[in-house]
């Protein structure tokens, strides 16, 4: 029977085995378990995860149960990142800038919570081998994932940043929270149907009312890269794309979609074609849940470790 050794290490669950989970509505589907128990046998933490599936009305019972437990942490995903915010002793401010938090680790005073998506997303970017930095760079959606994104975007660097959105009003509100935090950002808004712009910078020059590639050419004369933030052809959903234009497609020079289930959906399969440099969300799964890691153990798990997990996370989303 396997134990702990000498130094209280992972080799088994055991009584002094700690607890961290997934806290969501539904679970079933997720690869974190998979993720972070490797990762505590990978790093001999005497660690366990699992996933609870908390029904409507019990986010609070959940959290308290956590604490009663003396669970090490938890990672929380939909419908519950900004509802759980107000059940926490602490909130890190790049969190309370994007407005929700997926990350739960245990202080003294309670669980205080952190948002890894944001730096998950750019160290994918980085693991991709595609640059922001002082780059053209085009969202597309402007939902939940999209305010991470855009914060690392605005954290790494990028130059122009155009959010095309079908709600105009939305990509606003979003740009206009950022807007605040980085006043020397050039963040422009677009609609995909009802085209429109604004800006902060009084440079741009584009005063009409142009569509969003009439922007984009506005701005700059270079190649983009393309952040493709929304859920538009995820599976089952597979044949869709948010945007159907080829003359947008040609505009690119790298693609990156936050959706890792189909592998290549029909934006990135697009993108590729005209010879856009691509990469699938998986990379960003995975380092948002290696941050969560890294928070609850303080360590720092590297690009070695996160390539050798990276088959096996592939393998567990294909089982699901």
């Amino acid at each position: 029977m396997q134990n702990i050794d000498s130094k209280n290490k992972y080799t088994g669950i055991n009584t002094a085995t700690r607890l961290a989970g997934l806290l969501g509505h539904p679970v079933g589907h997720s690869v974190s378990p998979y993720l972070q128990n490797a990762l505590a046998e990978k790093y001999g933490i005497n660690m366990a995860y699992l996933g609870f599936d908390i029904a409507e009305g019990q986010l609070e019972n959940a959290v308290k149960g956590g604490l009663a437990m003396n669970a090490i942490g938890f990672n929380v995903t939909v419908p519950y990142k900004k509802d759980v915010m107000k059940l926490l002793a602490g909130v890190d401010p790049a969190a309370e800038k994007i407005g929700a938090v997926n990350t739960l680790k245990l202080e003294p005073d309670g669980y205080h919570g952190y948002n890894t998506d944001m730096p998950g997303f750019g160290r994918a970017l980085d693991y991709a081998g595609i640059s922001v930095k002082d780059r053209n760079v085009v969202m597309i959606g402007a939902g939940g994932a999209a305010n991470a994104v855009l914060c690392a975007l605005l954290e790494k660097g990028a130059g122009n940043i155009l959010i095309v959105n079908r709600s105009l009003d939305k990509a606003d509100a979003l740009a206009g929270r950022f807007r605040d935090s980085y006043p020397d950002s050039r963040i422009y808004t677009a609609a995909l149907l009802n085209t429109n712009l604004n800006t902060n910078s009084a440079e741009s020059g584009l005063n009409k009312e142009p569509d969003y590639l009439e922007i984009m050419s506005g701005i700059s004369g270079d190649k983009w890269i393309a952040i493709q933030c929304t859920s538009v052809g995820m599976f089952p959903k597979v044949d869709m794309a948010p945007i159907n234009d080829e003359n947008f497609y040609e505009q690119l020079e790298a693609a990156y979609d936050i959706i890792f289930n189909p592998e290549e959906t029909q934006f990135l399969k697009k993108a590729r074609e005209h010879g856009a440099k691509i990469s699938n969300g998986l990379g960003m799964l995975m380092f948002q849940g290696i941050r969560s890691f890294e928070i609850w153990n303080g360590l720092k798990v590297s690009d070695d470790i996160a390539e050798e997990l990276l088959e096996g996370m592939q393998e567990a989303v294909k089982e699901r």
